[in-house]
């Protein structure tokens, strides 16, 4: 491919207004132009003596991404919504380009030409809202990334793999596990949504912060929460937890559980929470924290009702880490009930997604493998976390030498695939959908099906960009075409 077809040419619309976040945003995207991945335009960029018009136009004509960059003066601005906008959304619809909007700051944008998009960053969370603008562009940046790899990998597979080698911008789980203890050291923060497709590798991120935790000098003292999910009725699920709590506390604390006469076991759980917050916790400067897995089988009024108490004793400086997949986002996005928000509302949400190219590239040097073997596992697993763990450990042979056509074998016949067999099997709505796109030849996938989201958290589909989706590895496109 000529060296000049290689970029992916982004176009920026923007409001004159909005000049310092625009400078912002293109700081964070300077990494992806120091990768020869793209080159950026904006009306700023005109110099003097030149035809503006003219040139902005031929910039947005050719563009394979038009980024909107949304303000209340964005809609307001005759220029840019009259005529960016529309020539943009024309060339999207004709799926000559894609058009990402940017939210800047708070407006009425849904009601907007380009309000059914999926906009950055995660969640629809304007840039002006989040306490740390830098986090707000990172996550712009990574979700720019992420559209514009598929991009390019449907002109040339040889771009994402040059990406992939870099290895700039990736996210590893250091990475991660670094953003939860940041998160968990902001005064205001209730407390850190760990949420990963299928669950992959949560709980050894949440044990990573947990083993960060056990310096003498942390302010934070983590209690290790495990629900019942037998036989679940208030009695048993409170009961476990109070007996969790009581195990986790130092020895001279116990009996602030010990000593609970309450006849409730709700209210024994409540209140032993919040005198340790208002007595022994305080007095140490410390804060509690809450390390709660096994939340996919609770029912969710019962987790609703938890939620409620918890968000009253994060008043009082009770923090939460809690992990999971779909249950704990849709935990998290459903409306508030009785107009009451739950802690799990107001968590802060930090996800988990393929292993970075790095990551994969230690584990296959880790046990023998070169470069060269840790490329063809990339490729041919697309850095997904169960794959390549099972594959590295299983079937190590076959990754040090790089045998292609025996590690996609392997995938197809992997445990991790007779798992999500099993899982799909039950599910008639997500066999429905796989069906349908194992028919589309277009790459990246249109999104086109209520069903994807559920496929996405089920890790065979990962997001690719606002308007797409891809297979999270070459394997789920096989897997799918089972269905048909």
């Amino acid at each position: 491919m000529p060296a000049q077809d290689r970029h992916i040419e982004v176009f920026l619309s923007y409001a004159p207004e909005d000049g310092e976040l625009l400078a912002k945003l293109e700081k964070h995207l300077s990494a992806l132009r120091g990768e020869g991945l793209i080159r950026s335009f904006h009306a700023g960029d005109v110099g003097a003596g030149q035809a503006c018009k003219a040139l902005i136009e031929a910039h947005l004509e050719r563009a394979d991404m038009v980024l909107l960059l949304v303000s209340s003066d964005f809609l307001a601005s005759r220029a840019c919504y009259e005529g960016d906008v529309a020539r943009a959304l024309a060339r999207h619809e004709a799926r000559q380009a894609q058009v990402v909007p940017v939210l800047l700051r708070d407006c009425d944008w849904r009601h907007a030409p380009f309000g059914d998009l999926r906009a950055l960053p995660k969640n629809g969370r304007p840039v002006k809202s989040w306490e740390d603008e830098d986090e707000a562009f990172a996550d712009v940046a990574r979700g720019i990334r992420d559209a514009v790899t598929a991009i390019a990998g449907a002109r040339s597979p040889a771009i994402v793999r040059q990406s992939q080698r870099l290895g700039q911008g990736e996210v590893t789980r250091t990475d991660k596990v670094r953003e939860i203890m940041q998160w968990l050291g902001k005064p205001d923060c209730v407390g850190v949504a760990l949420l990963a497709p299928f669950g992959f590798e949560a709980h050894q991120v949440a044990g990573d912060v947990l083993h960060r935790l056990q310096r003498p000098d942390e302010p934070l003292l983590p209690v290790r929460l495990v629900p019942e999910v037998k036989g679940v009725n208030e009695e048993r699920f409170y009961g476990r937890l109070l007996r969790d709590l009581r195990w986790a506390l130092p020895e001279p604390w116990r009996h602030f559980v010990d000593a609970r006469a309450e006849t409730s076991v709700i209210d024994r759980f409540e209140d032993a929470v919040d005198d340790l917050l208002g007595g022994p916790v305080a007095e140490a400067r410390r804060k509690l924290l809450f390390v709660v897995d096994g939340l996919a089988q609770v029912p969710a009024p019962q987790l609703e009702r938890w939620g409620h108490m918890m968000a009253r004793l994060s008043d009082r400086g009770l923090r939460l880490l809690v992990w999971g997949g779909q249950e704990l986002h849709e935990l998290r996005t459903r409306p508030a009930s009785g107009g009451l928000f739950s802690a799990f509302h107001l968590l802060s949400a930090v996800s988990l997604g393929a292993l970075s190219s790095r990551e994969v590239h230690d584990l296959v040097r880790a046990r023998g493998g070169d470069a060269a073997a840790a490329e063809v596992l990339c490729d041919e697993t697309g850095g997904h976390p169960a794959l390549v763990r099972e594959l590295a450990d299983a079937h190590a042979d076959d990754v040090r030498a790089a045998n292609r056509e025996a590690l996609r074998a392997r995938i197809l016949t992997s445990d991790h695939l007779a798992r999500l067999r099993r899982t799909v099997a039950s599910d008639a709505e997500a066999q429905e959908v796989l069906r349908a796109l194992a028919r589309v030849a277009e790459r990246p996938l249109p999104r086109c099906q209520r069903g994807e989201e559920r496929l996405a958290w089920l890790g065979v589909l990962r997001d690719a960009g606002a308007t797409h989706w891809d297979w999270v590895a070459p394997a789920m496109q096989r897997f799918a075409a089972e269905w048909s």
